[in-house]
């Protein structure tokens, strides 16, 4: 196989399918709101993010001591590895380490070499569904951490809600669980969030506005679980680290919840047409509950750089296969239209 291209090299592409940004512009209320808050950039923020945990706690109907926030769900999870970090330290783990099921989000291992985790890499199973056995069974005495991700990045997998409160009921008690839940909106059959926090103290559910709320560059997510670890958690949160304009997004997004749920099955409409699409010209995408299709193996990294050839950015994971996000109704056009013409002239 040939190495894989370098985006310098490359023109800027007319369809960016790579990052699973939400295909849709922030609602008008929102970019409302945040036109108010562009006109007073010269203040500071609030030092900690107070008044938009309690507004995403009142959401979610949570004590307000069960959710910390961050520059995005990847903000949370740097600071949870803090934590464990700590905690290692503390237990006299010399070497801590990260378990989690490859390939994953590639903000991981990043987050785990900035702290100093080793990150102890579990295959997926062949129909890229996460293998909660071998995740358990690579769990060790030196395992800190441990990261779930469901619907799963990039597959699009998902793990069912009575499994995954077994599988977090059987962690050990130094281990902290993170399940990663940015795609969650987009999954049909999602755990109970109130029992899936509840099941241990050592648990902590991911959560982000970029991905279904379309705010990818305000920079703000979630986490909720056990007072006790979010108390812990939010020792590292960053002053200042919340910008105005998240925190006056945050509420009208979550007000917004047909729009949000309207956007959704749009986007579900979209996941189809362009599964039938790849499978119809001999390309079968993976059973996804997120807002991207996974093409696995040689021949879908082989379909993501066709695609390139033509102007649509997707995500190459390795040799575990391409990752495309799903765009809108033009976006998915131009994806289809680009797979015809390349298979006429083939």
């Amino acid at each position: 196989m040939s190495p894989p291209l370098d985006p310098a090299d490359e023109p800027w592409p007319l369809a960016r399918l790579d990052l699973n940004e939400s295909a849709y512009a922030p609602l008008p209320a929102v970019a409302a709101v945040l036109g108010d808050v562009m006109a007073e950039a010269n203040r500071y923020p609030d030092f900690l993010p107070d008044r938009t945990r309690g507004q995403i706690a009142d959401h979610l109907g949570v004590p307000h001591r069960q959710v910390t926030v961050g520059a995005g769900a990847t903000g949370v999870a740097l600071s949870a590895f803090q934590v464990c970090m700590r905690r290692a330290a503390e237990a006299g783990i010399r070497a801590p380490s990260l378990v989690t099921a490859v390939p994953t989000f590639d903000g991981y291992p990043i987050l785990a070499e900035m702290v100093g985790l080793r990150v102890d890499g579990v295959a997926l199973a062949d129909d890229g569904s996460l293998d909660l056995d071998a995740l358990r069974a690579a769990v060790t005495d030196d395992t800190v951490a441990v990261v779930v991700c469901s619907p799963h990045n990039p597959t699009g997998s998902t793990v069912a809600p009575q499994a995954l409160y077994e599988f977090i009921d059987a962690m050990p008690p130094q281990v902290l669980t993170l399940v990663d839940q940015a795609y969650v909106e987009f999954c049909d059959n999602p755990p109970d969030l109130h029992l899936l926090v509840d099941i241990r103290d050592d648990v902590l559910a991911l959560r982000t506005f970029s991905k279904a709320y379309g705010l990818a560059a305000l920079r703000v997510g979630f986490g909720i679980g056990d007072i006790g670890v979010v108390s812990e958690v939010r020792r590292h949160e960053v002053p200042f680290a919340v910008g105005p304009a998240a925190m006056a997004a945050v509420p009208v997004a979550l007000a917004a919840e047909v729009e949000l749920a309207q956007r959704v099955r749009s986007m579900k409409e979209e996941r189809e047409r362009l599964a039938d699409m790849l499978a119809a010209i001999g390309c079968p995408t993976l059973p996804s509950q997120a807002n991207f299709l996974f093409l696995p193996g040689a021949e879908g990294v082989a379909i993501g750089r066709l695609l390139r050839s033509c102007g649509v950015a997707t995500k190459e994971c390795g040799n575990h296969g391409m990752r495309i996000t799903v765009g809108d109704r033009a976006g998915i056009d131009y994806v289809v239209q680009a797979l015809r013409l390349t298979a006429l002239t083939a």
